[in-house]
C-alpha cells in the first residue's frame, strides 16, 4: 500500500512539472500570436521568471490558505487572505517583469512610471487568477484519484486477508471430515480401506502443499477435484454415480486453488448423512479466453444444501482475481442443484 502511495505522489508530481510547462508554452505562444515572431523570446523570459511567483502563489492558497480557513469553515479568513495574497504576488509580478524582464531584454514594453497603483495592482492580480482556478481543478481531480485509489487498495488488502483466512479454515476442515469418514468407512468397509487411506494420502499431499499457492496451474486444480471425487467413489459406492468430464487445453491457465471443492463437498456431505442415491457430474471446460467450472448434484428424492457461506466467499475470490470478467449461475430445484463459474481471462 505504501508503494502505491509513492507511486501515485510520484505522478502527481510529474503531472505539476508537466502542467507548469505547459504553461509556459502555451502563453508564450499565445502572446507570439498576439505580437509578433520576434517577440518569442521576451515572452518566453518573462514567464521563465516570473514561474516561481505563480507557483509560489498557487501553491499558498491551495495547500495552505485552502485547508487552514476554508475547509474549516472560516469563510470570511479565507476571504481576506485571499485579497492579501492577490495584492502581494500582484506587486512582486508587476515588479519583476518590469525590472527584471522589460528593462533588459525589451524597454518597449516597460510600465509608465506610477504603474504601482491600486487599479494596475487589481486588475494584474485578478488577470493572473486564471491559473490558480486551472490548478485548483487539477488538484481535486488528483485528490479524488488518490482517495479512490487509497479506498481501493485498503479494500483489495482486506480481502486479501479474507480469503487467506478462508484459506487456512478451509484445509483444516476437509482435512478433518475426510479422517472422520475414513475411519467410518473403514470399519465398514475393511476390504477397501487400504485402497482409500492411499486416496486420501495422494489428495492431502497436493491439497495442503498446493492449496495455500494463490494460483495454482489448472491441471493440478483438476487433478485435486478428480482425487477428492476418486475418495468420496470409493467411500459411497453405488449411493453416488460420478462424472468427471474434462475438455480444452489446461496447460495455458492458472486458476485461485480449490475454487470449486468448497461446494463439491458441501453436496457430498449431505451423501453421507442421508441414505439416498445421489448422481455428480463435474464439468471443467477450457477454451481460448474462456474457462468453465461447473458442478451438478441430481438424486430421485428431494433434498436441500445449506451453502451460503460458501457461495458467498466464492463470489469474493472470483471478484478478487477476475474483476469484472466472470460470471456465476447457480440453478436449484427440489432434486437438483447446478453451480458453475464462467471465466474470461
Amino acid at each position: 500500500m505504501k508503494t502505491g502511495i509513492l507511486h501515485i505522489a510520484k505522478r502527481e508530481y510529474i503531472l505539476h512539472v508537466i502542467f507548469w510547462l505547459a504553461w509556459v508554452i502555451a502563453f508564450t505562444f499565445i502572446q507570439t500570436l498576439n505580437d509578433g515572431i520576434d517577440s518569442m523570446l521576451v515572452w518566453l523570459i518573462y514567464y521563465l521568471i516570473t514561474l516561481p511567483v505563480f507557483v509560489a502563489h498557487t501553491y499558498i492558497i491551495a495547500y495552505w490558505l485552502l485547508p487552514k480557513t476554508f475547509f474549516k469553515g472560516y469563510y470570511l479568513l479565507f476571504a481576506v487572505g485571499f485579497v492579501v495574497l492577490l495584492m502581494v504576488f500582484s506587486v512582486v509580478e508587476l515588479l519583476i517583469s518590469n525590472y527584471l524582464v522589460f528593462m533588459p531584454f525589451d524597454k518597449s514594453r516597460m510600465f509608465n512610471p506610477g504603474f504601482l497603483n491600486l487599479k494596475n495592482i487589481i486588475i494584474s492580480g485578478i488577470g493572473n487568477h486564471y491559473i490558480i482556478l486551472v490548478f485548483l481543478a487539477i488538484k481535486a481531480g488528483s485528490s479524488w484519484y488518490r482517495t479512490e485509489y487509497q479506498k481501493e487498495v485498503l479494500l483489495r488488502s482486506n480481502m486479501e486477508t479474507e480469503l487467506e483466512i478462508y484459506q487456512y479454515q478451509l484445509q483444516p476442515r476437509i482435512v478433518l471430515e475426510l479422517i472422520k469418514e475414513l475411519e467410518v468407512q473403514s470399519l465398514k468397509k475393511v476390504d477397501t480401506a487400504p485402497e482409500m487411506i492411499i486416496n486420501i494420502s495422494n489428495f492431502l499431499n497436493r491439497f495442503l502443499n498446493e492449496g495455500k499457492e494463490e494460483l495454482i496451474p489448472l491441471e493440478l486444480e483438476v487433478k485435486l477435484l478428480e482425487e477428492f471425487m476418486t475418495i468420496h467413489n470409493h467411500a459411497l459406492g453405488e449411493r453416488l454415480s460420478s462424472n468427471f468430464i474434462v475438455s480444452g487445453s489446461l496447460k495455458s491457465y492458472v486458476v485461485p486453488p480449490l475454487l470449486l471443492l468448497p461446494i463439491i463437498n458441501s453436496a457430498i456431505k449431505m451423501a453421507y448423512e442421508c441414505n439416498e442415491s445421489y448422481e455428480s457430474t463435474v464439468l471443467i471446460k477450457a477454451e481460448r479466453k474462456y474457462l468453465l467450472f461447473s458442478f451438478t448434484f441430481w438424486s430421485e428424492n428431494s433434498f436441500n444444501i445449506t451453502d451460503n457461506e460458501n457461495n458467498k466467499i466464492t463470489i469474493r475470490r472470483l471478484h478478487y482475481n477476475y474483476p469484472g470478467k466472470h460470471r456465476l449461475v447457480e440453478n436449484i430445484d427440489d432434486n437438483f442443484r447446478e453451480f458453475s463459474i464462467e471465466i474470461y481471462p
